[in-house]
């Protein structure tokens, strides 16, 4: 519940002042998703503009709208009876009411960040976490300038925890999202090359990802260190104040064994802690997981709940906001759809799955375009099929113009193909698979390489 209070703590105009009601029952920046007793945020963004939906939210009788004064300025007189809360920057002012929000329901937050696995990973921590608390988390990966002020003010009077996933792909945005959350506690999952566009190396990244620890170090509880990661060991090594550790190769917290996959391929795992043993499994697929339920094994065992309750919590794991690993059967072919987001140490975390996943058929992989990856983009291209080239999958396939440059790396590789036009890739694809064979699929989202597995699959199936 926003109220009205809250509010008028912003530099804002309350045009209809007096008719602004006492309370209201949600936030949304998307027209469709109002009501009434809604407050509805026009968000001018890189693709569309919410003031252009403002009929829309009157329509659905919002009571008050917040807009930009230059929209204001222009559009005021055409309605007369609507309230409006006028303010420089929506964005900024969604941020704002965010942090005022945060405030006053004052309960802890759990900030993850990261540049890979943070979501699956934030979705297992809450899994576990809630085996304890009455918690709220983020939805998706809605963990940006945007994302994270809409978390925040979901939370309601009954909630007493909140996980958090920040992102970021510019330098400062994770400073500007703490200073919202004010985070007790903090994980960074690891460092790795994303956004090199802007990030440069992964200097650069490190320096952005562990702004979150330096919030927490400054202001909070405790910092969570994945002691595996070369960044985040070497930052722990610099800060250890309030800290709890967990890995697979050190000692630790929780120190961690590998104990391969189950039948139908989800990881297992045994753990110490305080010298006792405990061991589990991880209702997922993948080689990422390990690392991901460890960090929730972690979470969990400092918060104080019991081993058998988060065994229990990571048996039964349903489905994750994220897309990472999402596993399919069509027709008696599996699918792997890894291709929500790409870069060079998650591409590896795949292949090296694909690599010990056991199957009597063959493995085909499809690898498109790492984005973002600026000027280390060719080279990065290049270093992932020579990794290929040493894996020796079945059928390789590549498709976009960087990864070329991943199929001139893999020069020499059995049944290697280089597509142009994603049609052909799915044409020559859906001729050359059969029945017991398996397919695993990587890109950048801005690849819609899903695409290809619709095409493929859609007519086996009709």
């Amino acid at each position: 519940m926003i109220t009205k209070q809250e509010i008028l703590k912003l530099k804002c105009e309350l045009v209809q002042n007096s008719r602004v009601p006492d309370s209201f029952d949600n936030v949304s920046i998307d027209s469709r998703n109002v009501n009434r007793n809604s407050i509805f945020i026009a968000i001018k963004g890189e693709t569309t503009d919410g003031h252009n939906y403002i009929d829309n939210a009157i329509k659905a009788k919002v009571r008050l709208i917040f807009v930009n004064k230059k929209w204001f300025t222009k559009n005021r007189n055409k309605y007369p009876k609507q309230i409006f809360a006028v303010v420089v920057d929506t964005v900024k002012a969604l941020g704002q009411l965010a942090l005022i929000h945060r405030d006053k329901m004052n309960i802890p937050v759990f900030a993850v960040a990261g540049s890979n696995g943070k979501t699956s990973t934030k979705d297992i921590i809450a899994e576990v976490l809630s085996k304890k608390f009455n918690l709220i988390k983020t939805e998706g990966n809605f963990n940006n300038h945007i994302g994270l002020p809409l978390t925040l003010l979901r939370i309601e009077d009954h909630h007493n925890f909140c996980v958090a996933e920040l992102g970021s792909n510019h330098f400062n945005e994770l400073e500007y999202l703490c200073s919202i959350a004010k985070p007790d506690f903090a994980l960074v999952t690891n460092i790795g090359k994303e956004h090199f566009e802007f990030f440069k190396n992964l200097k650069g990244v490190a320096k952005e990802e562990f702004q979150v620890y330096d919030w927490v170090n400054k202001n909070g509880s405790c910092c969570f260190y994945n002691l595996d990661d070369s960044f985040v060991k070497n930052y722990y090594g610099k800060h250890k104040n309030n800290y709890f550790t967990y890995s697979y190769k050190y000692n630790s917290d929780i120190k961690g064994k590998m104990e391969g996959f189950d039948g139908e391929f989800r990881p297992k795992l045994t753990y110490k802690h305080n010298n006792k043993n405990y061991k589990t499994y991880i209702n997922t697929f993948g080689k990422h997981s390990y690392f991901n339920g460890l960090s929730a094994i972690a979470a969990g065992i400092y918060f104080g709940i019991q081993p058998s309750v988060i065994s229990a919590a990571l048996k039964n794991l349903s489905s994750l906001s994220s897309k990472r690993m999402e596993f399919n059967e069509y027709c008696g072919i599996k699918v792997i759809n890894d291709a929500y987001n790409s870069n060079p140490d998650s591409v590896k975390l795949g292949l090296d799955t694909m690599k010990d996943f056991k199957t009597k058929g063959r493995k085909h992989i499809i690898l498109s375009d790492m984005l973002e990856m600026g000027k280390a983009s060719k080279q990065e291209h290049t270093g992932i099929g020579k990794l290929l080239k040493k894996m020796s999958f079945d059928f390789n396939y590549f498709y976009g113009d960087m990864s070329y440059h991943t199929f001139k790396g893999a020069r020499g590789l059995k049944n290697s193909f280089y597509f142009e036009e994603k049609d052909d890739l799915s044409l020559f694809l859906k001729v050359n698979i059969k029945d017991g064979d398996i397919l695993y699929v990587k890109g950048s989202r801005g690849m819609k390489m899903e695409e290809v597995i619709q095409n493929v699959f859609t007519n086996k199936l009709n």
